[in-house]
């Protein structure tokens, strides 16, 4: 395996440096030697090279990823993996999703029968009471069957709150499975990995492929699209040329505890920083120091059951790269430390020069642009080996699906992924470079950033892309003034012009840079919430109360405010009637932002309280709203579809105010809301339903109907008996029914306008929009509640026994490492 490692290792070095050889052959043929300073030309052919040779190595190995991977012998079945930790290492992040991930894994270890050899542990190094507050309220209900632990002086950062772990625990682990706050994992891959571990005593560590997460943002989805095209088959190929030295990518790995142990901490380095002190990039150097102690890092490529999220946005992904280019560049110090292994040397030095990277085309746009280097027409052929390169692995990639590709819809779909992915990463790469290149400036002239937990809020200022537009217009002033004071005007112009897919980018960056962080539901219901949300709340009039149901005008009731409120009054009574006292834990399924649980929480002090909306603008509001009412350690918000499995905690009360009927239909609507209610449990619904069948009403009723159901992006509308029926059939019990309609007002002057605006909007074809959307909903609502058709209606059922009946599932499915 090591010999086979080290000549797979060495030919990609030798085919590599075959194709730098010859692009930088071309490249001295292109320039004009004749009028370049000979430093010059030595400089930029030295350049050149240097990144060339890290491109070709990276496109070598994706190829190499093709290749059919070595065999490996199944484990013995009388090894036994022993004792593992599972650690998940926090600072700062949102804790709601972390503990439906422990939850998952919770449930996976019970299935896969390994709930007696593993343990969790929540690593908190999360500063401040309310914060910490919020972490015990979302772990409360696992607390029984994992370990939470918070450092009251987190010193070391994620090393130190580590190595605090293994002095205290790990003793009693022959392994530990390493992940970070947004890791997900399957048990089941957890348990094929341990096996491997079994058979292999020699090998200190096992990195597996991770997979990111599906993003909200355009930028969070660039960076999947690109994982999921070229990342795989460039981790196929890192196993295949790296054999038994591989790397470690600092999460979602399992390690053996007595060789970690033997390595860290890692010492700091000598000096200031910031290529001196606390290692900020401390994963290279772990893996390089284990295999410096005879362990084996192995690399297992399959992403499957192996997750983390991409920063969402730009601010995100710069703050967290500020602190890989630091932690890199720091490694120049490390490359040459006595004893490592070759193959340790050259992963660092691919860190080191992927950083590099940016100042160097940098300075070769500047010099050849500029006239400095003189470049003839021949420089167009190393340049295309360089896209060749860069194309490379995207290209093998697709070749990983031959399926796929000989099949042509789903050709048609993986040609528009890499036509889509080509397009944003040409956008985003002068940003990029110009950054990373700004980064390199300031590490080497002594600047340090420090370490910033991932956790915390990322600051949007109003400057942003600001930096990018002043380098641009300085870019381009710098090639074409050298170009205009030689040669005149029209060179002048054209330097301009062929360095445009670098200027235009830069020049455009603020534009860009919002454009990136956008989000975009694909969801017709989540497009028309973000869309209409803010609208919903400025001329629904029920201030404070957040209400973006309907107002209702019981007796006493007397403005407004009052009326939206009312709905959350019947809702606290009726849970109150039926559970004989208050409930401990609550559920809103489609919750807005957040009004009806903020009431609920005043009402009931002492309860956890939990919306699910799927609009992430709703979830945005009603976090900002929880924080400013300092509910945010009682009140949690998550962006969900409501009808799939979730892994929360089972509820005490669940709730759904005009919001079931958006669900494809009452019964996927009733089975979600039974997951999700415990024994005993309450479901209160408050919403819009037909008086009578659907199949009882005229032409015209079911006419307007269809335009409610349109308008306002229903899945269906319920009548109100067969709804009933359906709970019962599913083990509900009717514990009590109201009909609010009479609490309604159909006569508001606003009713009058819709009367006329709605029809004539709907025969303008203006349905699609949501704004005359909701106005063509909201007349042919209102018409058919005067009519009699509709009735406004609360509900409450009662589970009286166990029914959840489907397990959620887990994050992906295992696979053989």
């Amino acid at each position: 395996m090591i010999a086979a490692s080290r000549s797979a290792m060495l030919l990609v070095l030798l085919s590599s440096g075959a194709i730098t050889a010859a692009l930088t052959g071309l490249l001295a043929r292109g320039l004009s030697l004749d009028s370049t300073h000979p430093a010059l030309a030595a400089l930029v052919l030295a350049l050149f090279a240097a990144t060339t040779m890290m491109l070709a190595s990276a496109a070598i190995i994706a190829l190499a990823g093709l290749l059919p991977a070595r065999p490996r012998p199944l484990p013995e079945p009388e090894e036994q993996p022993g004792k593992c930790a599972i650690l998940w290492l926090i600072c700062g992040e949102p804790p709601e999703p972390l503990a439906n991930r422990v939850a998952d894994m919770l449930t996976g270890l019970e299935r896969s029968g390994q709930a007696r050899d593993c343990d969790i542990y929540i690593l908190s190094d999360t500063q401040g009471a309310e914060a910490q507050r919020r972490e015990e309220a979302a772990l409360a209900p696992l607390m029984a069957q994992i370990t939470y632990r918070n450092r009251a002086n987190p010193t070391g950062r994620k090393p130190g709150n580590l190595q605090d772990w293994i002095k205290r625990h790990g003793a009693a682990y022959d392994s530990f499975l390493l992940l970070d706050a947004d890791s997900g994992f399957s048990a089941e891959r957890l348990q094929r990995m341990r096996a491997r571990m079994a058979q292999s005593p020699t090998l200190g560590l096992l990195q597996t492929g991770i997979r990111l997460r599906p993003a909200q943002s355009r930028f969070g989805r660039m960076q999947r699209l690109s994982s999921r095209l070229s990342g795989t088959v460039f981790a196929n190929g890192l196993e295949r040329v790296s054999g038994d030295t591989g790397n470690f990518w600092g999460h979602n790995a399992l390690i053996r505890t007595r060789a970690f142990a033997e390595i860290s901490p890692l010492p700091p380095l000598p000096g200031r920083a910031p290529l001196g002190g606390p290692v900020l990039s401390h994963d290279f150097i772990e893996a390089a120091y284990l295999r410096r102690n005879g362990w084996q890092i192995a690399i297992c490529p399959d992403s499957r059951g192996s997750f983390e999220d991409a920063p969402e946005t730009m601010a995100a992904h710069l703050r967290r790269d500020r602190r890989w280019a630091q932690g890199n560049l720091q490694h120049m110090r490390l490359v040459g430390a006595r004893g490592l292994h070759p193959t340790s040397r050259l992963h660092l030095s691919a860190g080191i020069l992927s950083y590099l990277q940016a100042p160097i085309w940098l300075l070769l746009v500047l010099l050849m642009g500029s006239g400095a280097a003189h470049a003839g027409a021949g420089v167009i052929w190393p340049l295309l080996g360089v896209v060749a390169l860069l194309l490379a692995p995207k290209l093998a990639g697709l070749f990983t699906r031959p399926d796929a590709l000989l099949r042509p819809a789903r050709r048609r779909v993986l040609l528009r992924a890499l036509w889509a992915e080509l397009a944003l990463t040409t956008l985003y790469a002068p940003l990029g470079m110009f950054r990373r290149s700004a980064f390199v400036v300031a590490i080497l002239s002594g600047r340090t950033t420090g370490w910033v937990p991932s956790g915390l809020p990322v600051g949007q200022s109003h400057l942003r892309g600001l930096p990018e537009v002043l380098g641009g217009g300085c870019i381009i002033l710098a090639v074409a003034i050298p170009q205009f004071a030689i040669a005149g005007a029209a060179p002048a112009a054209l330097a301009a012009l062929l360095i445009l897919p670098v200027s235009l980018p830069l020049l455009g960056a603020p534009l860009l840079w919002r454009w990136f962080d956008a989000t975009r539901s694909h969801d017709p219901v989540a497009r028309y919430y973000d869309q209409s949300t803010r609208r919903f709340l400025a001329v629904g009039g029920s201030g404070k109360t957040l209400a973006i149901h309907r107002p209702l005008w019981a007796e006493g009731v007397n403005s407004p405010v009052a009326a939206a409120a009312h709905v959350n009054a019947l809702i606290a009574r009726a849970a109150e009637d039926a559970l004989g006292r208050a409930p401990g834990r609550v559920l809103d399924l489609g919750c807005g932002v957040g009004g009806t649980l903020f009431a609920l929480a005043r009402n009931w002090p002492e309860a956890a309280l939990a919306g699910v909306t799927i609009s992430a603008e709703q979830v945005r509001l009603a976090r900002a709203h929880a924080q400013a009412r300092a509910l945010d350690g009682r009140c949690t918000f998550l962006r969900s579809d409501f009808t799939l499995p979730m892994t929360l905690p089972r509820a005490d009360l669940v709730i759904a105010v005009e919001s079931h009927v958006h669900a494809p239909d009452a019964q996927s609507f009733l089975q979600a809301a039974l997951r999700q209610l415990a024994p005993g449990g309450v479901l209160v619904l408050v919403d819009d339903m037909l008086a009578r069948r659907e199949d009882t009403l005229s032409a015209a009723q079911a006419q307007r109907v269809a335009q409610f159901r349109k308008g306002w992006r229903l899945g269906h509308v319920p009548d109100c008996a067969g709804l009933i029926a359906q709970a019962e059939g599913l083990g509900l019990r009717l514990t009590a029914q109201q009909d609010l309609t009479t609490f309604l007002r159909l006569d508001r002057w606003r009713d009058h306008a819709l009367r006329v605006a709605g029809p004539l909007a709907d025969r303008l074809g203006l349905a699609g929009m949501p704004f005359f959307g909701n106005m063509i909903g909201g007349n042919a609502l209102t018409e058919s509640y005067r009519e009699g058709v509709m009735q406004y209606s609360l509900l409450v059922m009662r589970n009286p026994g166990v029914t959840r009946t489907e397990p959620a599932p887990l994050p992906g499915r295992a696979v053989a490492c």
